[in-house]
């Protein structure tokens, strides 16, 4: 795996411009890991009071939520600190997908709406009608062999409700930075390699901060990567202190106003 020596991720964080200072993980079916990106250590775990397997979960900017996906296909806020949990909507189109297989959770923060993949499948869920739009399947447009195979994804200026937002992806199969240039129409196209092996699942996030500052997280083989949006490169990385789980989703929570 990239090692890169690092300084306090407190120190990178001052430097890229970002001041989120938590971040929430998923392991398992159900199980909330928090983490102080102060000093990269896991400060708490607490299960989703629900009986099944949640998807995945992203930070909903425009409420100052956390939202997860239900293995029901329901939308739900929930409360990291306690496992509590409401329903948003529930999607009236499922997202076939095999067991295992890597589900996407992001939120599109321009639009307000859920964007739902797997393999090739993309969906756009209406948050407040639970509608589901089937979009384009995923493909590269550059030239690229085979298909995406996306392990992550993330929007940019996820903060409030942005006038504009560009949707990044991470394969796992070519360990690369992509960005889905026509979300709706699934278009991708390369940005560049990360300098990584994967092993295992990879979880990813941008945070933004009330001044437009996007910082890129990956986490992957137990620990966080900086990323390079503009060449895809892992810029410094640090060990997840007392991380005795895998990470397969994480977002960061944004500062309020």
């Amino acid at each position: 795996m990239h090692k890169l020596a690092a300084p306090t991720l407190m120190a990178a964080l001052m430097a890229t411009g970002a001041s989120a200072t938590t971040a929430i993980g998923l392991a398992g079916d159900r199980t909330l890991v928090s983490i102080d990106l102060d000093t990269a250590q896991v400060t708490g775990m607490q299960d989703v009071d629900y009986d099944g397997r949640i998807l995945g979960i992203d930070f909903r900017p425009s409420t100052g939520m956390i939202i997860a996906v239900t293995d029901q296909f329901a939308v739900v806020n929930i409360d990291p600190d306690t496992g509590a949990w409401d329903e948003v909507v529930t999607m009236d189109t499922p997202l076939e997908h095999g067991e295992g297989d890597v589900v996407i959770v992001d939120i599109n923060p321009a639009a307000d709406a859920l964007r739902f993949m797997s393999g090739t499948t993309n969906h756009r869920v209406n948050l407040g009608s639970g509608a589901v739009m089937v979009d384009g399947s995923l493909s590269f447009t550059d030239g690229t062999d085979g298909m995406p195979m996306v392990g992550g994804t993330a929007y940019s200026n996820s903060h409030g409700q942005p006038e504009s937002t560009m949707m990044f992806n991470i394969d796992i199969s070519l360990a690369s930075l992509l960005q889905q240039t026509a979300p709706n129409d699934g278009d991708n196209v390369v940005i560049g390699a990360t300098g990584a092996t994967f092993d295992g699942p990879v979880a990813f996030d941008i945070a933004t901060t009330t001044d437009g500052e996007n910082t890129a997280w990956l986490v992957a083989n137990g620990a966080f990567h900086s990323i390079d949006l503009s060449s895809g490169m892992i810029t410094q990385t640090w060990q997840i202190g007392a991380l005795d789980v895998v990470l397969r989703d994480v977002t960061v929570f944004h500062p309020a106003d």
